[in-house]
């Protein structure tokens, strides 16, 4: 879903302003929004310009929710969604994030034999499988947009509303049996969707015809009335834009639509996200635009004071937290930060960002780092560049460095002990020391290629790859390496299962595989050796990767189960349902296992020996970071931003109101002292002084 060249160039703007201004300019007849005609492009352009007419004025998106007001567009936000060429955020009255993943095509033909087609059912596939949770929930929608004379879509949006309105996939099967209940035509569509299904990832024709329920059941069309004698979103976006116009007037509403699909010129090829404060700043100076309220630049040079921060109630018997300062960010969809040598490392989108702890000023701001969490050590932070060499930034003046004499890729490299452990398709995985800026080994593993990044342990570094193991399909192995020679260690292969989660103890080293027959196992390794020292069926998908603890080995499941084995002998000790539903891995303390649930919210403490409960505290918001510690006390926010804290002993709470951050940025808030800095849903960075 890659955008073509020309769109976003001066030249190309400057021709496509002259067309938006003009209301009824013919699309051309290409496949799809990125063909090469003008035409496909302008549509693309309106279509965006009508999402962020509704962005500017905090409208409803249709697909997304009418109670969902939008707060910010991701423009080919492939690395939220593999459907990537819009994804609109919004927030619901509970105040939870409500996600729409939009695939944009024209006339797609929905067959088999095209392989755009294929691609876009394998995209909404991908997210459906592995956004279950929240696609189920209706908080993750998918959507696709074409023009209303596309027939196959039409013929899909038949399909989607039986499959939704049928509830389950032995009662949809049941409706299809009625006779008269689908035309010849729409049957067919139906046969052709199941052939794509079953040709992206191969299985059982039964299991096949299910996901392809699924995928109809959460799947709704939206039509693009843009071009030809039907431009009717156009003149509905007009009619929304008139109300940050100078004097309201339609006139300046069209010359606003037409700025704004110039703008979307500009932010598709560099897969921009857009929330209000960035769109007003990208508006401001224009004639027709005359917002009723100025909203600050996002630019994060200027932090701002916490003087005017509204806190909650005061409560006479519990301390608080205090917020010291906050600074702007780029989105509101910023990674976690991480705090290292008094500087504050933020990733957000393909900028990284590095702020004062103490003051919040921000140091510097580089385009590095490709969307994935920092890699710092020895005062430095480490990314790849253009042509896949390893640089250096300097944490306080942000200074580049020479390319370093090895290659990494950005997602693919991790420190430990002063050691950067770093990753390229091409030279496999390498070492390098800070300190001496040195490299001490490349090539480990025979150069294969990296599936995830490494994992260090005492003296050994673990790795995931990809070994080939048949002409037409390769295989995961788990290999152990010497940290300071790079001398392989030992090697397992997993078969023909795949390993999707993994984690290292003191004693082994544990998994979590995926079967053939979609199932799924945990099995542990012995950390020295490589030898398979247990293995064990699960009944639910893993919530996160196992915990090691001395010797034991938790994990949490999203069925809401969480379990213990000896690590050495696999035993089972113990096997809870604590809650209905869990996200998160739990947090092991000496004085027991703690887990955030995601349903019903609530903190609870089981025994780490037994098994049995130990306490409980209900919240009003659902759990989806781990707990952690901080002090003497167990910390947790839920999704609304409330910040809880619980004293072990007299299992007393507090509790803080904070701006919500995003779950799209993944992990959790960044601890250093007795300060908690944040990342916001709102595009801010914010530092906490906890009590």
């Amino acid at each position: 879903m890659s955008y073509r060249r020309g769109i976003g160039t001066p030249a190309a703007l400057s021709v496509q302003r002259a067309a938006l201004q003009q209301d009824g300019s013919p699309g051309s007849a290409g496949a799809g929004p990125y063909s090469t005609g003008g035409g496909g492009t302008v549509l693309e352009h309106r279509y965006g310009a009508v999402l962020l007419s509704h962005l500017l004025t905090g409208t409803p998106v249709p697909g997304l929710g009418d109670a969902v007001t939008p707060v910010r567009i991701r423009f080919q936000a492939r690395s939220v969604s593999r459907v990537d060429d819009i994804v609109v955020v919004g927030t619901a009255p509970t105040k939870t994030e409500v996600v729409l993943s939009i695939g944009v095509r024209r006339k797609p033909k929905l067959v088999p034999s095209e392989a755009d087609s294929v691609r876009l059912i394998g995209d909404f596939l991908h997210v459906a499988r592995t956004r279950r949770a929240l696609v189920d929930s209706g908080r993750w929608k998918l959507a696709l947009a074409v023009v209303p004379s596309c027939v196959p879509a039409q013929q899909l949006k038949t399909l989607a509303e039986m499959a939704s309105a049928a509830g389950s996939w032995t009662e949809f099967q049941d409706r299809l049996r009625r006779p008269g209940s689908l035309q010849a035509a729409v049957r067919n569509r139906l046969t052709q969707l199941e052939a794509i299904v079953a040709s992206l990832a191969p299985e059982p024709p039964a299991q096949a015809a299910r996901e392809n329920w699924r995928l109809l059941s959460t799947l709704r069309l939206t039509e693009m009335r843009l071009e030809g004698a039907d431009c009717t979103d156009r003149t509905y976006s007009v009619e929304r834009l008139r109300a940050v116009t100078p004097q309201r007037s339609n006139d300046a509403a069209n010359a606003l639509f037409a700025h704004l699909a110039e703008q979307v010129g500009a932010y598709a090829p560099a897969g921009a996200v857009v929330d209000l404060s960035r769109l007003h700043a990208d508006l401001q100076g224009l004639d027709c635009f005359a917002p009723a309220s100025r909203l600050p630049s996002p630019t994060a040079a200027a932090p701002a004071r916490p003087a005017a921060t509204r806190t909650p109630r005061p409560s006479r018997r519990r301390a608080r937290a205090r917020l010291r300062w906050k600074a702007r960010l780029l989105s509101g969809a910023a990674q976690q930060p991480q705090v290292h040598d008094g500087t504050v490392v933020v990733v957000d989108d393909c900028w990284t960002l590095a702020f004062d702890a103490d003051s919040g000023d921000q140091r510097w701001g580089k385009k590095a780092g490709g969307g994935h969490r920092a890699v710092v050590a020895g005062g430095a932070c480490f990314a790849s560049d253009p042509l896949g060499h390893a640089r250096a930034w300097d944490l306080r003046t942000g200074q580049r460095s020479a390319p370093l004499r090895l290659r990494m890729q950005d997602g693919l490299a991790a420190v430990s002990d002063g050691v950067l452990f770093a990753a390229h398709p091409t030279t496999g995985l390498s070492a390098y020391d800070v300190a001496s800026k040195a490299v001490l080994w490349s090539g480990a593993g025979d150069r294969l290629p990296v599936a995830a990044a490494p994992r260090t342990r005492g003296d050994t570094v673990f790795a995931l790859l990809r070994a080939p193991s048949a002409p037409a399909c390769e295989q995961q192995v788990l290999a152990a390496f010497e940290a300071r020679s790079g001398r392989t260690v030992w090697c397992w292969p997993s078969g023909s299962c795949a390993i999707t989660r993994w984690s290292a103890g003191d004693q082994v080293l544990t998994a979590i595989l995926d079967t053939q027959d979609h199932k799924r196992e945990i099995v542990a390794l012995d950390r020295i050796s490589g030898e398979l020292l247990w293995r064990h069926e699960l009944a639910g998908e893993a919530a996160a990767a196992p915990v090691h603890a001395g010797t034991a080995v938790h994990l949490t499941t999203r069925c809401g189960r969480a379990l213990t084995w000896d690590a050495r002998g696999g035993r089972l000790r113990w096997d809870v349902q604590a809650a209905r539903r869990i996200t998160t891995a739990p947090l092991v303390t000496d004085d027991g296992v703690c887990i955030a649930a995601f349903a019903p919210g609530r903190l609870v403490v089981l025994d780490p020996s037994s098994g049995s409960e130990l306490w409980r505290k209900s919240v009003s918001g659902a759990f989806t970071a781990a707990p952690f510690m901080a002090g003497d006390r167990i910390w947790a926010a839920d999704r609304t931003g409330v910040l809880y804290s619980w004293d072990p002993g007299t299992r007393r709470s507090t509790a803080q109101q904070l701006e919500r951050w995003s779950e799209e940025g993944g992990g959790q808030p960044a601890i250093e002292g007795r300060t908690l800095f944040v990342s916001t849903c709102s595009g801010w960075l914010q530092a906490w002084e906890l009590p």
